[in-house]
């Protein structure tokens, strides 16, 4: 099986399945995987809902998969934190990480119920995020957006003494991010309010789209094909672009052989016209020897448009006459 870029053996995804249950009655509660980009604060959200410090601390670069679990407000809440891509878009990710947000849904087996998309306040949010954002989301499917809520992560205690929502708003690249998601979206702060339980309030708004999706879950089974179908998809068009090229490469060898042939037979042909030119000359000026010899005029004789003593003007006049019409 292929997944992302990458061989996947159905072993191993078995195995994944086996270890994380095929019900969902094997892992009741609820099933959350993080992605986003590089240092969006991915891990410290996955403690933020665990309560506790279960994933890598802050400035630790996740490179794998991660699945931790504990009890939130009585009951079974299933964390799953992936590692972050580069600020460009999928395509310029790493094919390890690629893998491993795939991967990382086989770990909320039979599927998770959110996905939450991080991203950092914490600098103006381009259009480049927002396709990045967007690509790996679609990576996982057109379902996962009726599962997907934005998740902002906000280090200082305010939003350039803005709210939230004005922060939203103002921004085309984020309000269009949130629109893909039904306008579902949250913020955790690096200093929470006083008596403010952003986390609680976070567990709230997914239950409210679990219900609204009438409990489905984003299947992993569905997830783990339509990757591989993805793949192969991507394959087919890498081997029609490399044929393309070959052909186009073997198209210019064979014009530029054409031309250096041409080039060539111009050559040739240069050659010979400036022999026959030679030639010509050569034949010319025997010619001219000739016919002062036949005159009396010696080959060293001065210009012939003066008149040496020995010779009269009826004789130039005949030299003249002479090799006109020779010419």
């Amino acid at each position: 099986m292929i997944i992302s870029g990458f061989n996947m053996d159905s072993e191993e995804v078995m195995v994944e399945m086996e270890k994380t249950g095929s019900s969902s009655d094997s892992q009741p509660g609820l099933r959350i995987i993080l992605i986003g980009e590089r240092e969006a604060g991915k891990s410290a959200v996955g403690n933020a809902i665990l309560g506790r410090g279960m994933f890598d601390a802050v400035g630790v670069r996740t490179r794998e998969a991660v699945k931790r679990q504990g009890e939130v407000a009585e009951r079974q809440v299933t964390v799953v934190d992936t590692p972050g891509w580069e600020w460009f878009p999928s395509r310029g990710s790493s094919l390890g990480v690629r893998r491993e947000i795939v991967r990382g849904v086989s770990l909320c087996q039979p599927g998770p119920h959110a996905v939450l998309l991080v991203v950092p306040l914490s600098f103006s949010f381009t259009r480049r995020e927002r396709q990045a954002a967007e690509e790996h989301v679609d990576m996982l499917g057109e379902r996962a957006w009726g599962h997907t809520v934005v998740l902002f992560t906000v280090k200082g205690g305010r939003l350039k003494d803005a709210t939230l929502e004005e922060e939203v708003e103002e921004s085309e690249e984020l309000q269009g991010l949130v629109d893909r998601c039904g306008g579902r979206y949250h913020a955790l702060y690096g200093r929470p309010r006083k008596g403010h339980d952003a986390v609680a309030e976070l567990l709230e708004k997914l239950d409210n789209m679990v219900a609204k999706n009438r409990g489905e879950l984003l299947s992993s089974k569905e997830v783990l094909e339509e990757a591989r179908e993805k793949e192969e998809e991507e394959e087919r068009r890498q081997q029609e672009e490399d044929r393309e090229r070959e052909e186009d490469l073997r198209r210019v060898k064979e014009a530029l052989r054409e031309l250096e042939m041409e080039e060539e037979m111009e050559d040739v042909q240069g050659e010979g016209e400036e022999a026959t030119e030679e030639s010509t000359r050569q034949q010319r000026g025997r010619r001219y020897t000739d016919e002062k010899s036949d005159t009396g005029v010696e080959s060293s004789s001065a210009d012939p448009t003066s008149a040496p003593p020995h010779l009269t003007w009826s004789d130039l006049r005949a030299i003249r006459d002479q090799r006109c019409k020779t010419q």
